[in-house]
């Protein structure tokens, strides 16, 4: 198949893809094309009623005639202006539901994408996909769409009516078509090319810029201005040279298409002065020459918007690759229950790679009864965090069996799944929004009451007398304003509240002051009751109370029992303890 039929079918295949969003204002649609065909029918018609009034009133001397003909065409103009003002209306409206139907396509696409698919796609990718990209089609469906059918219904309407004039003149003013096609058709590869780096520059530069704003303390601690703008540097130069390849194409194509219409112009004076007397009326002259400047006016608006249609092409092709990612992580047609109680969790030889060739887990198998509060320690890269990701299928295991309330995770229902789990992460991630928004994550079939419930069980009332305004205290994006140790503590209630059956805590007494910590722990005892409790904690000081302490090295269990036990093994579990302890002798962090 030749490239040209890729090309075609590819264009085919974007535009198909977005056509279900347009089929459901079709009715809206189809009002909106007749009404900017009538405007159009009136447009065109006016040349007519010129021709009319030099031929049939002004050389007859009809003066009530001519009066009568500039009163139609007074009507014609008002109609045109308000159906075409009506029309642009419609479309601008089309063009906004069709941003906002694609956006919330995407945006549902994204959320349910599995956690890998983040993992090598940047942040300023997908969020070009879901801004940029989409107001590019919306640009075009709103405002090139009704440019181009208008054009190309007024194309067809200049010619039927210049045929009824006069065929000759109509055949020399057609001649210059074939050129008009083929200057368009050339640049049409340089300009699509051209809007596909640039959505790619685009993105390369949103990416650094959410970087930038997100690792901004870090940049400004360990001076890497000069390098971070170098970066940025880089990707602008990038959309810059990507642009320009745009503007040549674009500048060069324009004044062709104008000197187009000149030569047509100046071949139909000719003919005119030549056939004038003999078989031309002045009337037909002043209309086609009136016509000429319409007919070349769309063929322009055309090639104008042909760069707009290239550009949204060109962001549909990313679109589109978006909505066809593959949504591994799925809940299975017919999901099977979990067993009631706090939840039980098995590891039978499971294996798991984020990077192929790179393994995390290597044959693990460890289980977890319900109710039991169990810590998993293990140096860096011993697969401890991994195995949180696991239980709540944020991956999919690449061999051996992983069970969670008895059944194959892979049977189980997603969010029944999740909604079973609630784990407390080290960096807790707060919303702009009020203090009872972020403990209840904006669900509001959680009444207040039950928040104040759980900051009551919790002992948690100082903490949030303390604040402003109590649950209503409002804060920014991230939190600003709270301590680590405070955001924690919002996360422990969004854990009580949701009332797990399992509870996880990855590194969640990290990083906090002791009197904060005491009161987590505090917190924890209420939170541990009736329910199975994973403890990942990097200060094993911490974990001295659970049930079982499980020591991974390299994927794999190596070590299992409770404290007094594992030191007396004097094994993997023994040192890294000694070695803790030995570092708060000397005074360094542990």
């Amino acid at each position: 198949m030749s490239d040209t039929k890729k090309k075609r079918g590819l264009d085919r295949d974007l535009l198909g893809w977005i056509w279900p969003f347009l089929e459901e204002k079709r009715n809206f649609l189809i009002g909106s094309l007749v009404v900017l065909l009538m405007a159009d029918v009136l447009w065109v018609g006016m040349p007519w009623l010129i021709k009319h009034g030099i031929d049939e009133n002004i050389r007859q001397d009809d003066l009530d005639g001519l009066m009568s003909t500039v009163g139609f065409l007074s009507l014609m103009l008002l109609f045109s202006f308000l159906f075409r003002v009506t029309a642009n209306y419609a479309m601008a409206w089309l063009g906004q539901h069709l941003l906002f139907a694609v956006r919330m396509n995407l945006f549902r696409k994204l959320m349910r994408l599995p956690k890998a698919n983040f993992d090598i796609t940047s942040t300023g990718t997908r969020l070009t996909n879901v801004t940029n990209d989409v107001e590019a089609v919306r640009q075009f469906i709103s405002e090139g769409v009704v440019s181009v059918l208008s054009s190309f219904t007024k194309l067809v309407l200049i010619v039927v009516l210049m045929f009824v004039l006069n065929g000759w003149l109509a055949l020399v003013t057609l001649f210059s078509i074939p050129i008009f096609v083929v200057v368009t058709l050339w640049f049409k590869g340089a300009i699509r090319e051209g809007n596909r780096r640039v959505r790619q520059a685009n993105s390369d530069i949103n990416t650094r810029m959410v970087e930038s704003l997100n690792g901004y303390r870090e940049i400004v601690l360990f001076q890497h201005r000069e390098a971070n703008e170098a970066g940025l540097d880089r990707s602008n130069r990038d959309y810059l040279e990507a642009y320009r390849d745009i503007i040549h194409a674009y500048s060069v194509h324009l004044p062709l298409v104008e000197n187009i219409t000149h030569l047509s112009t100046l071949a139909l004076m000719t003919i005119a002065h030549v056939h004038l007397d003999a078989v031309i009326e002045p009337g037909d002259i002043i209309a086609f020459f009136t016509l000429i400047a319409m007919f070349f006016r769309p063929l322009r608006e055309m090639a104008e918007q042909f760069n707009t249609f290239q550009s949204a092409l060109a962001a549909l092709e990313r679109i589109v690759k978006l909505s066809r990612e593959e949504e591994t992580v799925v809940s299975p047609p017919q999901p099977k229950a979990m067993a009631p109680g706090p939840l039980e969790i098995d590891f039978d030889e499971v294996e798991f790679s984020y990077l192929e060739g790179q393994p995390v887990l290597q044959g693990l198998s460890l289980k977890i009864h319900g109710g039991e509060t169990v810590a998993l320690v293990g140096g860096t890269g011993a697969g401890k965090s991994t195995v949180t990701h696991l239980i709540n299928r944020l991956y999919d295991i690449q061999k051996g069996h992983l069970r969670v309330g008895g059944q194959s995770i892979g049977d189980l229902d997603l969010g029944a799944l999740r909604s079973s789990i609630a784990t407390i992460p080290q960096d807790v991630f707060l919303y702009p929004g009020t203090l009872y928004e972020n403990i209840t994550l904006f669900d509001e079939s959680i009444e207040r009451g039950a928040v104040e419930k759980a900051i009551e069980d919790l002992g948690l009332q100082d903490f949030v007398q303390g604040l402003s305004h109590g649950l209503d205290t409002h804060f920014g994006e991230g939190g600003d304003g709270l301590s680590i140790g405070q955001k924690q503590l919002v996360a422990f209630a969004r854990a009580w509240v949701k009332q797990p059956r399992c509870l996880i805590l990855d590194e969640a007494t990290a990083n906090v002051d002791s009197r904060t910590e005491a009161l987590m722990e505090s917190s924890l005892q209420k939170l541990r009751e009736g329910r199975t409790t994973i403890l990942i904690a990097h200060r094993l000081s911490t974990i001295r109370g659970a049930d079982r302490i499980l020591v991974l090295h390299h994927g794999k269990l190596h070590e299992e029992g409770d404290h007094k036990d594992l030191l007396k093994k004097s094994g993997l579990y023994a040192r890294l303890y000694e070695k803790q302890a030995l570092s708060l002798k000397l005074g360094e962090p542990a």
